[in-house]
């Protein structure tokens, strides 16, 4: 008790708040628990898969971003007449993506 008086109060908080979990938990029958420990796994396993997904999100994001200034650069560079082979060769899209902008 005595280290828990240097603690700031949220942290004494979430500490008390674990703590009384914790006991409730303890208390329980084994059906109980065991529904619980179920329920548990599936959250976890729930957000496990949504930060699995977001992750996916981001880098589908930043493919499509790099796609989008490619033919940007692409569609800058014909403006100015340069030669298709070396927008080609720059950007790294085909003669006939060049040639569709």
């Amino acid at each position: 008790m005595e280290k828990l008086d240097r603690y700031p109060f949220e942290i004494k908080d979430k500490v008390f708040k674990k703590l009384i979990e914790t006991c409730e938990v303890s208390s329980w029958t084994r059906e109980e628990r065991i529904k619980y420990d179920h329920a548990l796994k599936q959250f976890r396993d729930t957000l496990a898969v949504m930060e699995g997904q977001k992750q996916e999100g981001r880098e589908q994001g930043i493919e499509q971003g790099r796609a989008e200034e490619k033919l940007t650069i692409a569609r800058n560079m014909k403006e100015k007449d340069m030669d298709a082979n070396l927008i080609a060769e720059v950007t790294g899209l085909s003669l006939e993506e060049i040639a569709e902008l």
